[in-house]
C-alpha cells in the first residue's frame, strides 16, 4: 500500500512538472497581453467613460505588442529553452 502511495506521488509530481512547464510557456508567449489586461481591468474598475476608452486602447495596444512579441528572436530563444527544459518536443 505504501508503494502505491509513493508511485502515485511520483506520477503526481511528473504531471505537476508538465503543467508548470505549460503554464510557463503560456505566460511567456502571452505576457504583453496578460499585463495589458491587468492594467485595462484596473482602468475599467476606476469607472468613467474616459477610463473605459483608455482601457480599450491599452488592450488593443497589448494585442499588437503580443503579435510583435511572438516574432522576436528573444521570444524564440527562451521558448526553445523552455521546451528543452520540460521535454515538450519528445
Amino acid at each position: 500500500m505504501e508503494f502505491m502511495g509513493i508511485l502515485g506521488g511520483i506520477i503526481f509530481l511528473l504531471i505537476l512538472y508538465f503543467f508548470f512547464g505549460a503554464l510557463l510557456k503560456f505566460l511567456w508567449g502571452w505576457m504583453p497581453l496578460v499585463l495589458g489586461s491587468f492594467v485595462s481591468i484596473i482602468f475599467v474598475m476606476m469607472g468613467g467613460a474616459i477610463n473605459a476608452i483608455i482601457a480599450l486602447v491599452i488592450f488593443i495596444v497589448a494585442i499588437g505588442l503580443t503579435n510583435s512579441w511572438q516574432g522576436q528572436s528573444l521570444y524564440f530563444r527562451v521558448e526553445e529553452k523552455i521546451e528543452q527544459m520540460f521535454y515538450f518536443k519528445d
